[in-house]
């Protein structure tokens, strides 16, 4: 039987967990992510079985960031091999999270009755499942193959437990930079799927009906998510996606996640079609993308510090704005380095250990959540060994309030001396700059050009 069976049977107990597992993830996102956007949240039904289904890119960051966005307290599904890692056993635990057997592991598959009935009881008693159908978190630019466990979950919970009001929502989530600390993320909710429809579509056909929903799954999930042909496409439609989707702001600023996302998608598709229709200009424009995005990196310049006018009464604002921030979170900051510097750099050390793409970030976030609550411990006790239990109690509300101040301060101080230290590039090579700005808006002539062929031919 599974570990949380003693948390299913004490209703009482899991209203008391499940707020707190919630408050614990939506925590953990706001402290890992500078800024998480959601995009179709009201598209989750208030009340009723639901069945959540997300990509899976960034191992255990992935769970932490749905219950977060979603806020509905939820039974995730997860490979019984983490119930053998410390700590996190105990996460999973609190979480009443329901293990599933693979092959790949040496499990034995039979035990996944018991995870299947468990599925069927929360979703029968009106409750929420999240599982990622892809069954593994991987670092390729699409979706991997989407397996039918989704499918059988809620076919089985409609047949057995009368679950006919259940819905089941895709969920995508976009990063900017999925390994890096305070980088940024997307949440996309996808429209609700009634999966009474397509299985009444099969005709009594079990086999076929979970064909037809895991179809269905797989194309909701694609509209949620960024579909690339391959890594060398990605870099290149992300290059062509942001040169194109930015503007011209008074100072450097980047596009929000959910705004880059439309771009890139509607790259993507364009692409794929304007490549059928002329490769030949298709290429030549990748190639002076390319040639573009390579001229930036030399000269250490973002696209959005290009393109950005830094006018003097805005640049005059924001250094004395900035500055003043700064020296007013300095002392703050000062001793929240101090305090936390030792767990922070060994996460990143872990981190740097990771073979794949997907795994610092897990790292990082699960190794911050257990390495700087020990690390402050152990300064309250030394604070209460120095000035007793008013030291102590002193340190307990010091240490954390001060390494969120000294995560920001530098978090501002970094972001302030790139864009002024660009500025400054551009500054010294006005020529240069000026030839990258003219290049820059050749390029968006040549891309709307493509664009009118490719609308051309719709038409």
């Amino acid at each position: 039987m599974y570990a949380s069976n003693d948390q299913e049977r004490s209703p009482d107990l899991r209203r008391l967990l499940d707020p707190l597992f919630s408050g614990l993830a939506r925590l953990c996102a706001r402290i890992f992510f500078r800024r998480v956007e959601v995009v179709g949240r009201e598209n989750l039904p208030a009340r009723g079985p639901l069945l959540l289904v997300a990509n899976h890119h960034n191992s255990l960051v992935d769970p932490v960031l749905v219950l977060a966005s979603t806020r509905r307290p939820a039974r995730f599904l997860a490979k019984n091999t983490l119930w053998k890692v410390p700590g996190v056993r105990q996460l999973l635990q609190l979480g009443a999270v329901i293990p599933v057997y693979r092959a790949q592991d040496g499990s034995d598959m039979n035990r996944n009755q018991q995870t299947f009935a468990a599925c069927y009881r929360v979703l029968g008693a009106g409750g929420t499942i999240a599982l990622f159908p892809e069954g593994v978190s991987h670092d390729a630019p699409h979706l991997a193959r989407i397996k039918t466990g989704a499918a059988r979950i809620a076919i089985g919970a409609m047949a057995e437990h009368g679950a006919r009001d259940l819905r089941i929502v895709p969920v995508g989530l976009t990063f900017e930079a999925k390994g890096t600390f305070r980088s940024r993320a997307l949440v996309r909710i996808g429209e609700p799927i009634d999966p009474g429809v397509v299985v009444e579509r099969a005709e009594g056909d079990e086999v076929a009906a979970a064909r037809a929903l895991t179809e269905a799954v797989n194309e909701g999930l694609r509209r949620v998510t960024l579909n690339y042909p391959s890594r060398a496409e990605a870099t290149l439609i992300e290059q062509a996606a942001d040169l194109y989707g930015t503007r011209a702001p008074e100072l450097p600023a980047r596009m929000a996640l959910a705004e880059a996302f439309a771009v890139r998608q509607r790259f993507i598709e364009a692409t794929a079609r304007l490549r059928e229709i002329d490769p030949q200009r298709v290429d030549a424009v990748a190639d002076r993308i390319r040639a573009y995005a390579h001229s930036l990196a030399q000269m250490k310049v973002r696209e959005e510090q290009l393109a950005a006018r830094f006018p003097s009464e805005a640049v005059v604002a924001q250094v004395f704005g900035t500055a003043w921030l700064l020296i007013f979170w300095l002392p703050l900051a000062l001793v929240g380095t101090v305090l936390g510097y030792l767990p922070y750099r060994l996460c990143g050390v872990f981190a740097s250990f990771t073979k794949t793409e997907d795994m610092p970030s897990t790292i990082k976030l699960f190794g911050g959540f257990f390495l700087f609550p020990l690390t402050w411990a152990v300064w309250c006790g030394v604070a209460g060994s120095a000035w007793g239990w008013p030291g102590a109690l002193g340190m307990a509300v010091l240490a954390p309030v001060s390494s969120w101040f000294a995560m920001r301060f530098h978090e501002r101080y970094e972001r302030f001396f790139d864009d002024a230290t660009a500025w400054a590039r551009m500054r010294m090579r006005r020529g240069r700059a000026q030839a990258l700005r003219q290049e820059r808006e050749a390029i968006r002539q040549e891309v709307d050009a493509l664009r009118a062929i490719d609308e051309d031919h719709d038409s």
